[in-house]
């Protein structure tokens, strides 16, 4: 059984205070919309709630603005794939952090007595998804690149992969395609579109009525898919 309730406590804004017989003490957690929640035992009451929340301002706070900020903090909770991975954070009985991958498992193991929202072990966690990512899409995107290229009958010249914050991918004018690392992380019709978009730019080299004709003639329903993945953010390292 389980009550809510919504309070303002400032300087951190609303807060879900949920009444759980399951839970023996306070826990505190900061929601992707930003907002604070609150897991207390039912018989707590709600001045020492309060009480609570006001001594975690700081750490509130600072969640707050990495979520303002668009960065990802990484907890066992977390849910976060890769095209050919997914990603498992567990507290172990050793003294480093350390990683394992394979088997479709990238798995983050953080010794019990540090706190994984560190600036160190979401660093150590940052470096190893971008270098899984980068393995991937250098296997991945080159050969799904040269496909949709000859069944389409498009030519480009050379294709390199990146880890870049401020795009998805790029077309020169000598016809390079760039393809960013975190195309991993998009649903595949998605990845599709980026790939498409970047090859109808070997022919129309801006984003003219030409340009969307073209696209939409090999990608059906391209403006669609161009606000979908406005919902998804390059830069959330």
């Amino acid at each position: 059984m389980k009550a809510e309730k919504v309070i303002d406590v400032e300087p951190v804004g609303q807060v879900t205070l949920v009444r759980n017989e399951r839970s023996r003490y306070f826990r505190l957690r900061v929601k992707p919309n930003g907002l604070a929640h609150v897991s207390m035992p039912v018989l707590a009451s709600e001045s020492k709630a309060i009480d609570f929340v006001k001594s975690k301002t700081a750490w509130i706070q600072e969640q707050q603005q990495k979520l303002k900020t668009g960065l990802t903090v990484f907890r066992q909770d977390s849910s976060f794939r890769t095209k050919f991975h997914q990603l498992k954070v567990v507290k172990v009985r050793q003294s480093k952090v350390s990683n394992s991958i394979g088997n479709g498992i990238i798995q983050i193991n953080i010794p019990e007595h540090i706190n994984h929202e560190h600036s160190s072990i979401q660093q150590f966690i940052r470096r190893t998804l971008v270098e899984v990512m980068r393995y991937e899409a250098k296997v991945y995107l080159p050969a799904r690149l040269q496909e949709l290229a000859e069944k389409h009958q498009f030519q480009f010249e050379k294709v390199f992969v990146k880890h870049v914050k401020s795009r998805w991918g790029s077309c020169s004018y000598t016809n390079n395609i760039n393809l960013n690392v975190h195309l991993m992380r998009l649903p595949d019709h998605l990845t599709d579109y980026v790939l498409l978009h970047e090859l109808a730019h070997t022919r129309e080299k801006n984003h003219s009525a030409s340009f969307w004709n073209l696209l939409e003639s090999v990608c059906p329903n391209s403006k669609q898919l161009d606000k979908e993945l406005k919902n998804y953010q390059v830069d959330i390292f």
